[in-house]
């Protein structure tokens, strides 16, 4: 059992490796016909931008049972490489890619098994809380997801920028640490986990920092597998790195309209 869990956790790095390569090599390969096209089509209509997004936030689940939270700490990174596409010489674009997501929730939390009697197979996974003094106690979802945003760009010296959207996913990696003071243990691959994750995005801000929000449409389990209604949330911030893709003339022409 060990090593199957092994494998499919290499596969799962695999998978994440690849997607990276892939867009990485994209955003390069764009770059260098840009650089390479003296008469460019960006020179006259809106460039393409904010390719890549880094997302740093606080994480965590909803309507969990009563008395149930995660605490402060528990937080989460998101990598996102996108396709914008600008539409037509509005302020509006349009963006599709592809992000990995880490999802990880600490708190005085437990994930409790019931067992079918003769077979001894997991029926149904549940939520409850932890009474035992801990370390770390931390349940972690990693995650593959496709974003499709509509977005919006003023042409101002300042850019205010809104992106509105959805994300569907699909959860590679599941587990839950657990640290106190007699053992440290990591249990893989948690029952009952609804693989699939989607939801609805939003990112407001400022040139290169934004703040965002995430809220899942599905259930953290499968239906009749585990509590109903946990649902995956995440707040924080967005950095979107400067990534020139047309003219550097593009912000001053902007200004000049």
């Amino acid at each position: 059992m060990k090593k199957r869990n092994d494998i499919k956790r290499n596969n799962s790095s695999l998978i994440i490796m690849v997607i990276f390569l892939f867009f990485l090599a994209n955003i390069l390969s764009a770059q260098k016909k840009e650089k390479e096209s003296e008469f460019s089509i960006y020179k006259y209509k809106p460039t393409p931008r904010d390719r890549v997004i880094f997302e740093f936030g606080h994480t965590g689940f909803l309507n969990m049972p009563y008395g149930l939270q995660e605490t402060a700490t528990s937080g989460g990174i998101n990598i996102l490489f996108y396709f914008d596409h600008p539409i037509k010489d509005s302020r509006f674009s349009f963006a599709w890619g592809a992000g990995f997501s880490s999802h990880n929730v600490h708190g005085k939390l437990q994930i409790l098994y019931q067992r079918d009697s003769i077979t001894n197979a997991v029926t149904y996974t549940t939520i409850e809380k932890r009474d035992e003094p801990y370390v770390v106690n931390r349940i972690g979802l990693k995650v593959i997801e496709i974003p499709v945003e509509l977005r919006f760009r003023t042409r101002t010296k300042w850019q205010f920028k809104m992106m509105v959207g959805g994300k569907f996913g699909y959860v590679v990696h599941s587990f839950r640490k657990i640290i106190d003071k007699n053992s440290k243990a990591k249990y893989f691959d948690i029952e009952g986990i609804n693989p699939w994750r989607y939801g609805i995005v939003l990112r407001i801000g400022i040139e290169q920092i934004n703040l965002t929000a995430f809220y899942a449409l599905s259930e953290l389990f499968i239906s009749g597998k585990g509590t109903p209604g946990v649902v995956p949330f995440s707040v924080g911030f967005a950095w979107t790195p400067r990534i020139s893709m047309g003219s550097g003339q593009y912000k001053d022409d902007l200004l000049n309209k």
